[in-house]
């Protein structure tokens, strides 16, 4: 314990002869010398800092000179001037510090002495802090833990239980465990493998290109709500005739491939593909999509364009979606979107 911690230093441990009564400067609290005090605003009577912080835990903004509310102040010039004209004897005397050390010079010596005694984790013992360091690389009682074996013992019983043939044997066993374990995951990963080729063939895939749509070669059609096995709303289709008759210099008509689909599908509003069926599933692989403006594909709506809809590549024929779920995002009202799968 140093005198940081303790609620005031005991008159016993003040050395030479003063000149003045040191009794004046006692805690009215714990009746010892004060340290590191603080007075009460009203009354000015200086207490142990540590005291009244205890005081008034149970006796909130009561002064124990029964002043009507405790107001704290910096403790009065004089006392901390006769304070610092003490000699104090070293906390740690009874363990062989004989230095004799001013009162403001106290407390960070207490923090350093050399005397202090700190616990062994071994043996329990306290232990000067001088002797410490080599007490602890001595102490039979210390644990230890092997880096190869990971075995933990005491330094006193290693000729008993960790000589090279157990630390040799702990590995062995260790590596066999290990073993077990890979070949445990090993077989778990297997199982799962094989699920997976089982129930490869039971899955359903589609390519949809829109080719199989009976719509027209002159006007707009919606496509049914039960094409392909889905769930379709809100979404027409165009056949590439119609859209170069009827928008020869919008995206719709730029957007089709010599080795691709005749027909391209768009969405004005809100649009949705979904499974027939709540307990049925599907997963979206793959989409080909292009963008359609009325404004000839004018560069200065592609920022626009690319911040809405999230895309990582862009010209003005094609673009990739990160969120194929948000695809149906529009520059323009009046523009359209066509889908690949």
């Amino acid at each position: 314990m140093t005198s940081t911690q303790q609620t005031g230093v005991p008159f016993e441990r003040i050395r030479g002869s003063p000149g003045f009564n040191v009794n004046n400067l006692e805690c009215s609290i714990c009746h010892e010398l004060l340290w590191k005090p603080v007075a009460c605003r009203t009354c000015e009577t200086p207490f142990c800092s540590t005291c009244i912080n205890q005081w008034l835990i149970n006796h909130p903004n009561q002064c124990p000179n029964q002043c009507q509310i405790f107001a704290e102040r910096k403790c009065p010039p004089f006392i901390v001037k006769l304070l610092s004209q003490l000699q104090i004897a070293c906390f740690y005397q009874s363990t062989g510090c004989n230095e004799i050390i001013s009162y403001e010079g106290l407390d960070k010596h207490e923090i350093e002495c050399n005397f202090q005694s700190q616990q062994c984790p071994g043996c329990q013992l306290q232990i000067i802090k001088e002797d410490f360091d080599n007490h602890i690389s001595n102490c039979t009682s210390i644990e230890l833990t092997c880096q190869d074996c990971k075995i933990v013992y005491k330094r006193g019983d290693a000729d008993r239980k960790h000589t090279e043939n157990i630390c040799l044997k702990e590995q062995i066993r260790q590596l066999r465990d290990e073993y077990k374990e890979n070949k445990r995951e090993m077989h778990e990963l297997t199982l799962q493998l094989y699920e997976m080729r089982l129930l490869n063939p039971l899955i359903k895939k589609i390519r949809i290109t829109f080719d199989d749509l009976d719509g027209t070669l002159d006007k707009l059609s919606c496509i049914s709500a039960e094409y392909r096995g889905l769930k379709w709303t809100g979404i027409s289709s165009m056949h590439k005739s119609y859209a170069i008759q009827k928008y020869p210099k919008s995206g719709y008509a730029t957007s089709f491939t010599s080795d691709g689909s005749s027909t391209i599908v768009f969405f004005k509003d809100d649009a949705s593909i979904g499974a027939k069926n709540s307990n049925e599933k599907f997963t979206f692989v793959s989409v080909t999509a292009c963008g359609a403006w009325a404004d000839n594909l004018q560069e200065k709506n592609f920022p626009l364009f690319r911040q809405r809809n999230q895309i990582v590549s862009l010209d003005r024929k094609e673009f990739i979606e990160i969120k194929l779920i948000e695809i149906a995002a529009l520059a323009d009202k009046r523009d359209t979107s066509k889908h690949q799968q």
